[in-house]
C-alpha cells in the first residue's frame, strides 16, 4: 500500500515519517498548507509534493490516504476526501464533539469509505508486551488497571487552546488503551480536573479519572494525569495491569512481569517506543484489513466509543466529579477476545 500523507507538522516529521519509512511503508506524496513542511516531508520520504490534499487524493499512486491535522478542519477535510472513495486513517480525534465525529463516521460507511483511527497506544511497543502476557494468560484474571502519567505540555499552542484538550486530545489515548485491555466500553465516568497557576493552555493540565462498567467481573480502572509537572526530571509514564496470577507495568520504553508466587521479576522484550514505532501499527492493520478482510479493530465505529468515554470525563470534570453517563453501548471493544489482532 503506498500512502499519500496530508498534513506534515511535527507529529508528522517526528512519528509518522520515521514510522513509515522503518517499516518499508512507500509515502508516494505529502502536501501541507504551509510549502516548507510539505517539502521538508517529502526529502525525508523522497515523496511527490501535491499542492491540495484533493490533488494528493487523486493519484494513482496513492492508495491510502494518512489524514495528521488539526481537528479543527478535520470534518470538512474528510468530507472532502470521502469523494474518492479511497481508505482513509485519520488522526484522532475524528472531531471534538461526539455528534459531528459519529455523522462523520456513518457518512462514511454510507459510501463505503474505509475509515480507521490513529489510535497509536494501541501499538506502542511496551503496550503490545503486556497483551502478549495476557494472550499467554500469564496474569490470569485482571482485576485492575491504573494508568499515571506525569508530563509537562505547559504551552500555547493549536491543541492546548481547546479547553478540554486534556481529555479530548491527549487524553483519549489513555482511554482507549483501558477499552483494549479491559475488552469493554465503560457506562459511566467520575473525573476531576486542575489547572496549575499561571498556565498557558486554556483547560485543566490535571485530571484523575475513574471508570464504571456494566458488569461486575470488569477489572477496576484509574487513569490519572498531572500534565503540567515542572521539572523533565520529574516526568513518568506507568502503566500497571494487576492480575490474579501476576502483574504486568510498563513505562514508555520497558515492561516487566511480577508473579505472584514470588518468582522473580522478569523484563519483557520490548521492541521500540512509542514515538515513533506505534505509529506504523494503525496503518498496517489498516493494509491487513483492506488486503485480508480481516476486521479493523481501530474504524471510525469504534473510535466513537473511546470519543464517547473521553467526552464524558469532561463533563464530569466540569460537575465536581460527578458520575456521567457514556453516550455510547457498552460494547466490547472489536477484536477484544484476540487482543493478538492488535500486535504488528
Amino acid at each position: 500500500m503506498r500512502v499519500g500523507l496530508v498534513g506534515c507538522g511535527r507529529i508528522a516529521h517526528e512519528a509518522h515519517v520515521p514510522a513509515y519509512t522503518a517499516a518499508g511503508i512507500t509515502v508516494a506524496a505529502v502536501c501541507d498548507l504551509i510549502p516548507d513542511r510539505a517539502a521538508s516531508a517529502a526529502r525525508a520520504t523522497g515523496a511527490a509534493v501535491a499542492t491540495t490534499a484533493q490533488e494528493l487524493a487523486q493519484r494513482d499512486d496513492v492508495d491510502v490516504i494518512d489524514v495528521a491535522t488539526p481537528p479543527s478542519g478535520r470534518p470538512d477535510l474528510l468530507r472532502e476526501l470521502y469523494r474518492t472513495g479511497k481508505p482513509i486513517l485519520s488522526q484522532k480525534p475524528l472531531a471534538y464533539d461526539l455528534p459531528t465525529a459519529t455523522a462523520l463516521v456513518q457518512e462514511a460507511e454510507d459510501l463505503g469509505v474505509a475509515l480507521a483511527v490513529n489510535h497509536n497506544a494501541r501499538w506502542a511497543p511496551a503496550h503490545c508486551a503486556i497483551y502478549r502476557q495476557m494472550i499467554d494468560g500469564a496474569l490470569g484474571q485482571v482485576y485492575a488497571v491504573q494508568h499515571h502519567n506525569r508530563f509537562n505540555e505547559d504551552v500555547d499552542t493549536w491543541y492546548t487552546r481547546h479547553p478540554d484538550y486534556l481529555f479530548l486530545d491527549h487524553g483519549i489515548h489513555y482511554v482507549d488503551l483501558a477499552r483494549v485491555l479491559t475488552g469493554r466500553t465503560p457506562t459511566a465516568v467520575a473525573a476531576v480536573a486542575g489547572t496549575r497557576p499561571g498556565q498557558r493552555p486554556a483547560g485543566p493540565v490535571i485530571y484523575s479519572v475513574n471508570l464504571r462498567y456494566a458488569d461486575d467481573e470488569a477489572p477496576h480502572v484509574v487513569l490519572t494525569f498531572v500534565n503540567t509537572a515542572p521539572a523533565p526530571a520529574g516526568f513518568d509514564f506507568r502503566l500497571i495491569v494487576d492480575g490474579v496470577d501476576a502483574t504486568a507495568q510498563a513505562t514508555l520504553f520497558a515492561a516487566d512481569l511480577l508473579p505472584a508466587d514470588g518468582s522473580p521479576p522478569r523484563t519483557l522484550d520490548v521492541l521500540g517506543e512509542w514515538t515513533p514505532d506505534a505509529f506504523s501499527g494503525p496503518l498496517l492493520s489498516l493494509t491487513r484489513h483492506l488486503t485480508t478482510g480481516d476486521p479493523l479493530p481501530h474504524s471510525g465505529r469504534d473510535h466513537l466509543a473511546s470519543l464517547a468515554v473521553a467526552v464524558a470525563a469532561a463533563q464530569s470534570a466540569k460537575q465536581a466529579g460527578a458520575w456521567t453517563a457514556v453516550d455510547h453501548p457498552p460494547t466490547e471493544v472489536t477484536g477484544s477476545a484476540h487482543l493478538a489482532a492488535y500486535l504488528p
